[in-house]
């Protein structure tokens, strides 16, 4: 295979990743958006609320299982020590770094955030993640990765490792772990990481992946995927009752969002999602300050009568700022603020 075709198989693997990540943003960026606002006091309505509850469980698994795909890559021209410092450089570093800003500015603006922070939230940091909102994510994201790169290390069968991600994903739901979210959080998504490390070499092949994520697959899958999601949707209070069920019902999910993001990439449709996907992680990072202010403003100007009109502003603000924000930072050079070793 010549260059060019090489180049173009690489550009095509990229933009169905990052159509999959924007869809996965997408959802991600609209439930903080509702929380935060029922949080603030502002009418959330059933209707509102629930448009994204239906979608809750798998909007993360989408982003675990995409890169436990790469770390497998990354495995192959890497070593463990390589990869870990790359993750370090791009996960963990800015978690620390915008989980004390952001706790900072919490303490700061007290009397206008949904966020009451005292000191003690500093601590927070590394022994509770999910107690600094949204962040955690990035957190869970590094000890996945740092679990997986422990465990195949010294775990040589795969059926054994297959069976201990179960054992971990089930132990979160016990007295032991629940509300222990550094470990907890870590536990609960590594199966779903460990499912992209064997998935890697068929979703990073075009050839394999077309057959793979071949769009005629939705025939069969879209039943699954409504009726996985309604039984989630009536049961997610039971999760740790149907916690096997779930991680069935999560995987088909994830399946329809990777055939329909493969397929709007090969027609070159919905490339805006690729975009927002390209820049899902400052998105992530910065979405959740940035529709706080403007629904600061909402508040402050009494205009929190069309909730609908504040969860649009918001939405949109949450997901395009961000990308605003980054352009204008790469300008100056300064991307240090978000990663040692920026991709942009």
């Amino acid at each position: 295979m010549n260059r060019s075709n090489e180049d173009a198989k690489k550009l095509y693997r990229i933009s169905w990743v990052d159509h999959a990540r924007g869809f996965a943003i997408i959802l991600v960026v609209y439930r903080h958006i509702v929380v935060g606002m029922r949080r603030s006091g502002i009418f959330v309505s059933d209707l509102m609320y629930s448009s994204q509850e239906v979608f809750y469980n798998f909007r993360m698994p989408i982003f675990f299982i995409l890169s436990g795909v790469f770390i497998a890559n990354s495995l192959q021209k890497k070593s463990y020590p390589a990869v870990l410092k790359d993750r370090t450089f791009t996960i963990l570093y800015p978690y620390l770094v915008w989980a004390v800003i952001l706790v900072s500015l919490e303490m700061l603006f007290s009397n206008v955030t949904n966020s009451k922070r005292e000191w003690v939230d500093f601590t927070y940091i590394i022994i509770q993640p999910r107690a600094i909102d949204h962040l955690w994510y990035l957190f869970a994201l590094f000890n996945t990765t740092l679990l997986y790169l422990f465990l195949s290390k010294i775990i040589r069968s795969f059926l054994i490792h297959g069976l201990l991600t179960l054992v971990l994903h089930w132990l979160t739901f016990t007295y032991l772990l629940k509300g222990e979210s550094l470990i907890s959080d870590a536990f609960y998504f590594y199966i779903y990481f460990f499912i992209g490390t064997i998935l890697s070499p068929y979703l990073l092949s075009k050839r394999k992946s077309d057959m793979i994520l071949n769009v005629n697959y939705l025939l069969w899958l879209l039943p699954l995927f409504l009726g996985g999601q309604y039984f989630w949707f009536k049961n997610s209070e039971n999760i740790d009752k149907f916690y096997f069920l779930f991680i069935i019902i999560n995987l088909i999910a994830c399946y329809v969002i990777y055939i329909l993001s493969h397929h709007f990439a090969e027609k070159k449709q919905l490339n805006w999602l690729s975009y927002l996907g390209k820049y899902s992680l400052y998105i992530y990072i910065l979405h959740v300050p940035i529709a706080a202010i403007f629904r600061i403003i909402f508040i402050r100007n009494n205009m929190t009568d069309t909730p609908w009109l504040v969860l649009a502003t918001c939405w949109f603000a949450g997901l395009l700022l961000p990308i605003v924000i980054i352009r204008g930072l790469k300008k100056f050079g300064i991307l240090w603020f978000f990663s040692l070793k920026p991709k942009l």
